[in-house]
């Protein structure tokens, strides 16, 4: 008996898999179809053996959106191991969807090429072991928790008894400073009242304007901006404290804004730039933004004011009463907690009155250095009061001739609009914001028309009557003149487009959504707003591959050009051009195309047609240039010994000379005709005359009839030379295209006030897809040349010459029975 163990079989190996404790299964193909799966793997999946054979996501609908499914597509396409212990799985089982904790392996079994052929699959539930170590986790958690509030409360017990000495301290220090308390107390409140008044002012005029404005310290970082940033930005103004918003400059504007921004700051001197910021929605603002150093009244630098002024779109500030409403009660805490500490040294109640002091200059200097127009006015009297030199200068007037007057004396030539509506916000303490007013405003004596944005904003005192008007104005008008000039260049823009006949696109790379025009989707066969998928059905089957490849060009070069042929459903053919410029973000991503298309069909078919006529032209010009050079070069040889051959080269030269004559003489008739270079000489002649007289060369050769019939009396007004011509081309036709029948008939008669000559013949006709055709320019009907030679110009030019002399030409023809050229001409 040999000692020597045999093999296993396929069927005792999977017996021995289906014993294993170890919840084992086997998985073929990226969709992780079943091929075994042992009875502790079922009962861990709550199945029975009827999963066999389906994939893991019909087995296990539940596993969908749950990350496993991907798992084993990614083990089968890359031939990896991926395991994972106390992993969180959500399985139904006995119909109620219940989460489960797994230490799995999913590994790729490879054959001996090294390609993948199955994933092993085995998995042991732990979710009791999970669920325990989380429970003795938290037990822990909880008994640290216990002994850490043990240990507070012990130092909260020291630290009470700390504070009842301190406060037998502070109760006879409190004695001391009452007197002086109550002597500084009314110091304090004046000052408290006139710091409240100042910043009263100061975020009425910075949170009642659309002017994005911020504050900075000695070292450029911000520490106040208002609600116009957030607006504008979609960021919450603490986060611009914490973040700035540095990182919502455009990629190519950030440079440029940060080295003027250093620049400024090293001198300490005033800047300007534009730029674009991003808002909420990855929208770009342009924003002319201007900042201008502060100084205290001892010269010290103290930081930066800016401004900027949205040159995009600006949207009024909803809510700004209501808001400023609940910053004044913010301010009104923050001062009482100020007043409460007042009361506890002398050293902070002078600190205090420095600081209300600081913030008054530095009302003050704000007002004075704001980068836009500032009037402070007197409610009960509209008394000047208040004015920086921004306003000045957008008014057009001289401090002196402004200060200390009334409002309407100052600018009187405002008075007739904007009087009313001042008085009215004086009576009802509601603001009046105006947005890109156009006002006439006298400047050196000239009145001038201009655009501003301006708020006449109430500033109540503490009895809660308006006692100023503060005004804050910006010169827009370079703005409107700027988006009226794009207005006007985007609707010239529109009208070439539409003069073009071009269609417009816009495609999103990120949302693969493909916004267009009605004429975009008109040459792609649609009435309405199509996917990108859907256009590219259109495309021939043999460009399918062109928009890829074009689109991965233009990731570099940030071009797109390419042309390609659309097929649709009745089998019709289309040329079209693609063009388009990617935008990128500030990461070199794609994020859009806009581009064009053209219908390029008949560029395409002229194209197509003048290859053709150069083909053609090529061909027909050759075989007479060679019977000529073969005739001459015979000739040359004989030249000094005649024989009786020469009279036939002489004939053979001078038929291949009046061959190609006529070919260049066609081409030079196409050329005058183009260029109205041809003139008609118009006499009265007998039609039936020239007809008897014309074609000579068909008559001489003897092989033809021509029969001439109806009115031989017909006179017409009308150059007979272009006229033979048209006659002869027609049955020259007639022989080209019937050389076996033998009578050509010419017929002419009167219809009306036109008389009409048609040429007949008897031959085999010619096709009605070709007959619409005929007297297009370079058109053969015989394409194959075996009947044909010539330019395709015959009838072409034919037709020219009817129409100049305005009449009308056509052709009758049936497949079997012949055709009938003819055409008219007004009688003399």
């Amino acid at each position: 008996m040999s000692l020597e163990a045999s093999f296993l079989t396929l069927e005792q190996l999977v017996h021995v898999f289906a014993l294993s404790k170890t919840a084992t299964a086997i998985h073929i193909g990226e969709d992780a179809k079943i091929q075994f799966a042992n009875e502790a793997m079922l009962h861990i999946w709550g199945r029975d053996k009827s999963v066999i054979g389906k994939s893991l996501e019909d087995a296990l609908p539940e596993l969908k959106g749950q990350p496993f499914i991907e798992m084993f597509a990614k083990v089968w396409r890359e031939g990896l191991t991926i395991s994972g212990n106390d992993t969180a799985a959500e399985l139904v089982i006995n119909g109620e969807l219940k989460t489960f904790y797994f230490d799995f392996e999913y590994r790729a079994i490879k054959d001996e090429n090294g390609k993948v052929i199955s994933v092993l699959h085995s998995a042991i539930d732990v979710t009791e072991r999970f669920l325990n170590r989380e429970e003795l986790n938290q037990a822990k958690e909880n008994k640290e928790l216990l002994l850490r509030e043990q240990s507070l409360n012990e130092e909260l017990a020291a630290a009470n008894e700390e504070m009842l000495a301190i406060n037998e301290e502070l109760s006879k220090s409190r004695e001391e400073l009452t007197l002086l308390n109550d002597e500084l107390e009314k110091r304090v409140e004046e000052r408290v009242k006139e710091f409240a008044e100042s910043e009263e002012r100061f975020r009425t005029m910075a949170e009642g304007t659309d002017v994005l404005i911020a504050v900075s310290d000695v070292n450029g970082k911000p520490f106040y901006f208002n609600k116009a940033w957030s607006k504008t930005t979609g960021r919450a103004l603490k986060k611009l404290l914490e973040k700035g918003w540095i990182d919502l400059l455009h990629p190519d504007d950030k440079e440029d804004y940060l080295a003027a921004h250093r620049n400024a700051l090293v001198d300490k001197v005033s800047y300007t730039g534009e730029f674009r910021v991003k808002d909420a929605e990855d929208n770009y603002h342009w924003l002319l933004k201007k900042g201008t150093p502060r100084f205290f009244n001892d010269g010290s630098f103290i930081g930066y004011i800016s401004s900027c002024v949205d040159i995009t779109e600006r949207k009024l500030a909803e809510k700004a009463l209501q808001e400023i409403h609940e910053e004044l009660a913010t301010s009104n805490e923050e001062l009482s907690a100020l007043n409460e500490e007042i009361t506890s040294s002398i050293e902070e109640l002078e600190l205090s009155h420095r600081e209300l002091a600081i913030s008054e200059d530095r009302f003050r200097n704000l007002i004075k250095q704001a980068p836009f127009g500032i009037c402070v006015i007197r409610a009960n009297d509209l008394m000047v009061i208040e004015v920086n030199d921004e306003y000045l200068e957008v008014v057009g007037r001289k401090r002196e001739e402004i200060e200390n007057r009334t409002i309407w004396d100052a600018v009187a030539e405002a008075a007739e609009s904007y009087a009313p509506v001042l008085q009215n916000v004086v009576d009802t303490a509601i603001p009046f914001k105006a947005m890109e007013h156009e006002v006439v405003l006298v400047k050196n004596g000239i009145p001038k028309s201009v655009f501003l944005d301006f708020v006449y904003e109430p500033v109540s005192n503490g009895l809660g009557t308006v006692s100023s008007i503060m005004v804050v104005v910006i010169d827009v008008t370079d703005k409107v003149k700027a988006r009226r000039a794009i207005e006007d260049v985007e609707e010239r823009v529109r009208l070439a487009v539409e003069a073009a006949e071009m269609g417009t696109y816009e495609y999103n790379y990120i949302s693969d959504e493909l916004t267009s025009s009605d004429r975009f989707n008109q040459i792609f066969g649609f009435d309405h707003n199509v996917s990108r998928n859907q256009i590219l059905a259109t495309y021939h089957p043999l460009d399918k591959n062109l928009s890829d490849e074009a689109h991965e060009k233009a990731k570099i070069t940030g071009r797109l050009f390419y042309e390609t042929r659309l097929l649709f459903a009745d089998q019709s053919l289309r040329w079209v051009r693609i063009l388009g410029k990617v935008y990128y973000n500030e990461f070199g991503e794609r994020t859009r195309l806009l581009g064009t298309v053209l219908d390029v069909t008949e560029y395409k078919r002229l194209q197509q047609q003048k290859d053709d006529f150069i083909s053609i032209a090529s061909h027909e010009l050759k075989t007479p240039i060679t019977s000529l050079k073969a005739s001459l070069q015979l000739l040359e040889r004989m030249k000094a010994n005649p024989t009786p051959l020469l009279p036939r080269l002489i004939e053979q030269s001078t038929k291949s000379m009046g061959k190609i004559s006529e070919l260049v003489e066609d081409l030079l008739n196409v050329s005058r005709m183009n260029e109205g270079q041809i003139r008609l000489n118009k006499k009265p002649f007998v039609i039936a005359g020239m007809l008897e007289n014309c074609c000579g060369h068909i008559r001489q050769e003897g092989k033809y009839e021509l029969v001439v019939e109806g009115n031989e009396t017909l006179e017409v007004l009308a150059d007979e030379h272009r006229i033979e011509q048209v006659v002869v081309n027609f049955v020259n036709n007639a022989v080209k295209y019937a050389p076996d029948f033998k009578q050509i008939f010419i017929a002419v008669e009167r219809l009306g006030d036109v008389a009409k000559v048609a040429v007949i013949d008897k031959g085999p006709g010619i096709a009605p897809d070709k007959l619409p055709h005929l007297f297009d320019r370079y058109y053969r009907a015989d394409e194959t040349g075996a009947q044909v030679s010539g330019l395709g110009l015959g009838l072409y030019i034919s037709s020219e010459i009817i129409s100049r002399h305005g009449g009308e030409i056509g052709v009758e023809s049936e497949l079997g029975k012949g055709s009938t050229f003819w055409f008219t001409l007004p009688l003399s």
